[in-house]
């Protein structure tokens, strides 16, 4: 029996199978949970059995197998051939099969393929088709000897499955062996690229070597004419010269040092290197290291220190590479420390020189201790950025202390400092005189400390331009081509220094920058500055000397406007500079003017709008005189839309009026008055609360609940001040959130405080009550609710507020006259005070009377 769908098992292309047991291209531990995993699902046992009918892995197996039929020899027999018929069929290409093994029960295969070649089997089996004929299994147990009830109990734990069943199972299996055979593919991939690497590594050394012995010949002379320059070989020069070339020679010297380490890499790597050993006095040659590093602590607060005694034993070693090993001690310990002091002391120790070179440093976390002598590796991943550095350096010193016949470890504890210790052999006889010759050691050091001074240009430079790299000699390249140009020139030697220039206050009008900085990259740098500036108004040009399409896109990516690989061309520099530049001015008028313009005609139409919105909250003015025959309003805004709005409503016998004073103006203030006037509707009109404090208190809470600024993540923080009335038969009841109401009689005003509490904003409780407050209503009274803006005016000689005080004067100086004249006394007197100052606030007046 055969399934009969479509499924095709796919195949996977590999450089070569080479008929590769299964067994040697998957992990077995990982296939062995997934057929355990299997088991546990579909219940029915699994395997993998290679071509030579080996079960390799299995899981879930019937004791009807284990324990019966693979026990009695002629059973057994029977269980192979099903094995083998099942391989035979997958290996004449059957999608899967489906076998009926003469003890009784029933297997299946699916085949295991790589590139296109059957290298094993998926096998489930042990299951029935239909519920098992007991009579057969009664008569199999008679004529192979197996105790019935025991062998019957096995059969009736085999599971039973319907053919669809079954046939689902084995589609999902040629899924999961193309998981199989491509788990043996990538083995095949990775066996074959570990074989390639092993290739590439041996043409990478062979590289490395050959590359920094062509090196060393054109660096020997730069270096060489440099110096032969700055000592007149070629007459008496300037100044600047001098320290440009100074800056070459310094340049030349680490570039010789860096080859070194790449070629002393390379042969110790090979076992290349073959020692000069004789005795070296170890004070000497410490104290020209110092000599040598002085230079590098010139800008820090640190001592280098030489606690070698003059009378110790000679040292049994290579002069120039014992020199080598604690310049790289005493250099790694400059870079890692800014203040205290390193120290190199000795002990002897066991026949044995023990130097120890001690530092004030950062130090070094313990679980990083062993990792800092690999190769092209640091304390973290953090340091190379920090603090520079290829990660060669103490790789090579470990592996020349160990050609010493030496040891060298580090102790070490963070922020406290780190001592590196190293042993070598004590030498029988006495030291001879250094190689090198001491009195030469001045002038490499005044060569190496010649502090380069770019002063910048006078600010009449057309543009200001911010050029930032951590190397001084790519500074001054940078300043020598710009200098000529008229630019105001700006340098910075890391990201945070440029970048805090510009926080203060500089703005430049391009930006070129260096990609691989410490403490900051500048593909960083540009990502903090697109924050701030689109590449419209600041060009930034990246500059490196890393140049893989990779690299330009992901500078590209970044925010660069511009990538220029390192050694730059000072022409193609310029030229692009220009054009960004021009680019930059070109861009900025064209796109200020269509923002203007733009952003006006937005602004008009969302205001007008707004306007719109607002006016339509406002009370109908003759639907009002039904119920309010006595009323003034004044209601200007400051801007053309305002904050504030008037509320009235005709409810069951009397009418309700307020004053608000909501945040905002323009659309937000429009937004606002719109909620409130809303939310106002659905409590009056809806919820049919009438009392002024409790409409307060439901306006406090709908207003910061719709606004969600009763939620951490609020993102707003609005509300409103409000002073309203309740008006029915001859009782007026007031309550106020920070406004009051203003009442007269009998020639004399009363003012009602509201709550000092205002609604909707965050810090506005919830659960605030508001107070009422009863006037009982009496013939010729007058009462007046407003907001803040008309007391709060600024004006007069004095530029002082205009004051509830001279607010309440007018009132009572205008109460008996028709509520139209004291509105026209009231504006009167507000212009007057205001004069030429500007509008401070919205202002809005209600006065009615009953």
């Amino acid at each position: 029996m055969k399934q009969d769908n479509n499924v095709q098992p796919l195949t996977f292309k590999a450089p070569s199978v080479q008929k590769k047991k299964f067994s040697e291209l998957v992990d077995f531990k990982s296939l062995q949970s997934l057929l355990d995993y299997f088991y546990e699902v579909v219940g029915i046992a699994d395997a993998i059995i290679d071509l030579d009918a080996v079960v390799l892995l299995g899981s879930g197996w019937q004791d009807t197998c284990t324990k019966y039929h693979r026990i009695h020899p002629t059973t057994c027999a029977r269980c192979i051939e099903s094995d083998t018929s099942l391989v035979t069929s997958m290996m004449e290409g059957e999608e899967y099969a489906i076998y009926r093994c003469p003890n009784g029960l029933v297997d299946a295969a699916a085949p295991i393929k790589i590139e296109g070649e059957h290298v094993a089997n998926f096998f489930l089996g042990q299951f029935f088709l239909a519920p098992p004929d007991l009579d057969f299994f009664r008569k199999q147990a008679a004529e192979f000897g197996f105790d019935e009830k025991s062998y019957l109990e096995a059969v009736a734990r085999v599971p039973i499955a319907s053919e669809k069943q079954v046939r689902f199972i084995m589609n999902f299996l040629v899924r999961l062996t193309e998981v199989f055979g491509e788990m043996g593919l990538q083995q095949i991939q990775l066996n074959e690229a570990l074989t390639s690497l092993e290739a590439h590594d041996k043409l990478k050394d062979e590289f490395l070597a050959n590359t920094s012995h062509e090196l060393r010949t054109p660096l020997n002379g730069i270096i060489g004419i440099a110096e032969s320059l700055i000592d007149g070989v070629a007459g008496e020069m300037s100044g600047q010269a001098k320290n440009n070339l100074t800056m070459i020679a310094g340049s030349g010297k680490r570039l010789s040092s860096l080859v070194n380490d790449i070629l002393d890499f390379s042969k110790l790597k090979h076992q290349d290197i073959e020692l000069q050993l004789k005795p070296i006095a170890l004070r000497e040659i410490v104290d020209v290291v110092l000599t040598l590093s002085q230079t590098l602590v010139a800008k820090k607060s640190v001592k280098l220190i030489n606690e070698i005694p003059a009378d110790l034993p000679a040292a049994l070693a290579d002069e120039n590479r014992l020199q080598q090993i604690l310049y790289n001690l005493v250099g790694n310990a400059i870079k890692f420390t800014e203040n205290g002091y390193i120290k190199v002391s000795v002990q002897i120790i066991e026949q044995q020189l023990q130097i120890v070179v001690a530092d004030t440093g950062i130090g070094i976390p313990a679980d990083k201790l062993e990792r800092i002598f690999e190769s092209f590796e640091q304390a973290s991943g953090s340091t190379a950025r920090e603090y520079g550095g290829t990660g060669l350096g103490l790789a090579v010193t470990k592996k020349l202390v160990e050609l010493h016949s030496g040891k060298i470890w580090v102790e070490s504890t963070v922020n406290k400092g780190s001592q590196f210790v190293l042993t070598l052999p004590i030498a029988e006889e006495k030291a001879a005189p250094l190689a090198m010759d001491k009195r030469h050691l001045s002038k490499l050091q005044t060569v190496e400390t010649d502090k380069i001074t770019v002063k910048d240009e006078a600010l009449d430079g057309k543009f200001n331009i911010l050029i930032v790299d951590d190397e001084p000699v790519n500074l001054q390249v940078l300043h020598n081509y710009l200098s000529l140009q008229n630019y105001h020139i700006v340098q910075a030697v890391s990201g945070p220094e440029a970048l805090d220039f510009i926080a203060n206050g500089f703005k430049p009008d391009a930006i070129l920058l260096d990609v691989m900085m410490p403490k900051m990259t500048g593909y960083e740098v540009t990502q903090k500055l697109r924050e701030k500036w689109s590449i419209d108004e600041l060009p930034i040009l990246l500059l490196t000397a890393k140049n893989q399409i990779t690299d330009l896109v992901t500078g590209l990516k970044a925010g660069a406007s511009d990538y220029l690989t390192k050694p730059i061309s000072k022409d193609e520099l310029l030229a692009r500079l220009k054009t960004h530049l021009h680019i930059k001015e070109l861009q900025i008028e064209s796109i200020r003017l269509a923002a203007v313009e733009e952003r006006n005609k937005i602004m008009m139409e969302s205001i007008q709008y707004a306007k719109v919105i607002q006016s339509s909250l406002l009370p109908d003015a003759e639907q009002v005189k039904t119920y309010i025959p006595n009323n003034f309003l004044i209601w200007m805004p400051r801007d053309i839309v305002g904050g504030d709005m008037v509320y009235a409503e005709q409810v069951a016998n009397g009418f309700i009026v307020a004053a608000i004073d909501c945040t905002g103006h323009g659309v937000p203030g429009a937004f606002m008055t719109m909620i409130v006037s809303t939310n106002l509707r659905r409590i009056i009109r809806e919820q049919v609360y009438l009392s002024p404090a409790e409409i307060l208190k439901q306006l406090n809470f709908l207003v910061k609940t719709s606004l969600q600024q009763d939620t951490e993540y609020a993102k707003s923080d609005d509300g409103l001040d409000i002073s309203i009335c309740l008006v029915q038969a001859d009782i007026l009841t007031f309550a106020g959130a920070r406004l009051p109401l203003y009442y007269i009689h009998n020639n004399q005003l009363t003012m009602i405080k509201g709550n000092k509490q205002s609604l909707g904003y965050r810090k506005s409780d919830v659960n605030s009550t508001f107070t009422n407050h009863t006037v009982k209503i009496e013939a010729d009274m007058a009462f007046y609710l407003s907001t803040d803006g008309f007391t709060d005016q600024l004006g007069g000689d004095k530029h002082l507020l205009f004051g509830k005080k001279r607010f309440k004067k007018i009132l009572l100086e205008n109460y008996q006259l028709p509520f139209a004249k004291q509105s026209q006394a009231l504006l009167q007197a507000f212009n007057e005070y205001k004069g030429d100052n500007d509008r401070q606030d919205d202002v809005t007046v209600i006065g009615f009377g009953i």
